[in-house]
């Protein structure tokens, strides 16, 4: 057998021949990482807010030459040769920056009550006045959310409804939080705001319909009615949600979404809820009115609704978008939504808006909030290399890197102010950072060493 490396110091001279003294490993640079949406930015910026991330670069590992062989964990056999190297000391070095992108100052409650916050002094010029919420009256609202939430729990049909908002509760966010048009498009002019208030006192007087009939109450200054809103709510969160996605251009009429995409996947989940909600006898014109326990019957009897589907979700963005009846007819002879005037009108605003939104963001350019160095040393690493041995000697099979824990040390004395804090507070949070830059170290340092061990096999 042409195999000249039987024992550990054989093969470790020439291993070393490929590893420069003083030579770091290179890796590459990382996107920006979004940390924080609407932050208020330190004086002397673009903008008041920004969408505020990070990125780290130049980034290098030094010491990879100074490796030892454990000998006790090596093996050479006839078949096999699998060396074990470690490090008393590895020091990644590099450079991260703080970015900060303008954003609107947004004043929806998005991770709460969904209603404009209390604070009339940020309300966007031009903008209807709607009276705030009493705060102990939002709280109190809160309060029987969740306990409405604990109620669905006790039913299967409940526990999947929950199931589902949780799935797609982050997209949604995304899409309140990234466009302003969303946001406009739920508060209705405090229509939707009247209509949590309704809501809430129904439910409490356990006799009161969640859903009246038009001639007994409606809500903002247009007065429309229950299902009026609820409907074209549900209708702009489909639209709104696929139009957020970055790679589905809706205006495209050869375009088609992408069923794995997480944007529509939430789309479609909000069109099934429409779906559901219709086999309560309720439509957008057709008012059934239910209390509270009439609507958890509901919740608890109801068959599942068919799962929408892509197809589906064309037909809506077509029956707003283009011309003449032909996607309308199709929803008919399908038993799907079919759109009036004011719900086409509804989807052709939201998209445009939504498209515009998405030109003045990437016209928007990325400020560097602040930049330093960041480097972190550790002990304990280790990496087994994995040879075949066969007739014409070796032949490299792979690499495995092992890292101990450790921590990144970031230069953040210049931060200061609220986005300092939140940056801060998130690094310490975002747990797959860490974990991406981790794995990066992990695959230099497998990329360097295969690269070695090829070498030497093929000699």
């Amino acid at each position: 057998m042409p195999n000249n490396f039987k024992d550990p110091g054989s093969i470790e001279l020439p291993l070393r021949e490929y590893f420069v003294a003083g030579e770091p490993l290179r890796l590459a640079d990382t996107p920006d990482f979004p940390l924080a949406f609407n932050v208020t930015l330190p004086v002397g910026f673009t903008s008041s807010n920004g969408n505020v991330g990070i990125r780290f670069e130049d980034f290098s590992v030094s010491g990879v030459e100074s490796f030892h062989v454990n000998a006790g964990r090596s093996v050479f056999t006839a078949d096999r040769v699998s060396l074990s190297l470690g490090w008393n000391a590895l020091r990644v070095s590099g450079r991260y920056s703080v970015t900060a992108k303008a954003s609107p100052l947004i004043t929806m409650d998005t991770g709460g009550s969904m209603l404009d916050y209390e604070d009339d002094e940020i309300r966007p010029a031009g903008s209807p006045s709607v009276p705030p919420l009493d705060p102990k009256q939002k709280d109190a609202m809160l309060d029987q959310a969740r306990a409405q939430r604990t109620r669905l729990m006790d039913s299967p049909n409940g526990q999947v409804l929950l199931s589902k908002y949780n799935e797609h509760n982050e997209v949604y966010n995304t899409v309140f939080v990234t466009s302003p048009a969303a946001r406009t498009a739920w508060a209705a002019e405090g229509a939707t705001k009247d209509m949590a208030e309704h809501t809430h006192s129904a439910l409490d007087s356990k006799t009161t319909a969640v859903n009246p009939h038009s001639a007994d109450a409606t809500f903002g200054p247009k007065k429309v009615s229950y299902n009026e809103n609820a409907f074209n709510q549900q209708l702009q969160i489909v639209v709104n949600t696929i139009a957020t996605d970055p790679n589905f251009n809706p205006f495209d009429p050869d375009a088609k979404p992408d069923p794995n995409s997480k944007f529509t996947k939430a789309s479609l989940a909000a069109l099934t809820f429409g779906t559901g909600v219709s086999q309560t006898g309720n439509t957008k014109g057709v008012t059934k009115p239910l209390t509270g326990d009439g609507v958890y019957q509901n919740v608890d009897t109801q068959n599942k609704p068919a799962e929408a589907t892509v197809e589906q979700l064309v037909n809506v963005l077509k029956q707003g978008t283009q011309p003449g009846g032909a996607a309308a007819s199709v929803a008919e002879a399908r038993n799907w939504r079919v759109l009036d005037e004011d719900d086409r009108r509804l989807v052709r605003r939201q998209l445009h808006a939504i498209a515009s939104e998405r030109a003045e963001r990437d016209a928007v350019r990325v400020e560097t909030l602040w930049s330093g160095a960041c480097d972190a040393e550790f002990s304990g690493a280790t990496a087994q290399i994995e040879f075949a041995v066969d007739d014409n000697g070796l032949r490299y099979s792979a690499a495995t890197i092992a890292l101990p824990a450790f921590e990144f040390e970031l230069d953040d004395s210049t931060w200061n102010g609220e986005a300092a804090d939140i940056v801060r507070e998130r690094l310490g949070e975002v747990a797959f950072i860490r974990s991406l830059l981790r794995e990066r170290i992990e695959s230099g340092l497998a990329d360097r060493i295969a690269e070695a061990a090829r070498a030497i096999a093929s000699r």
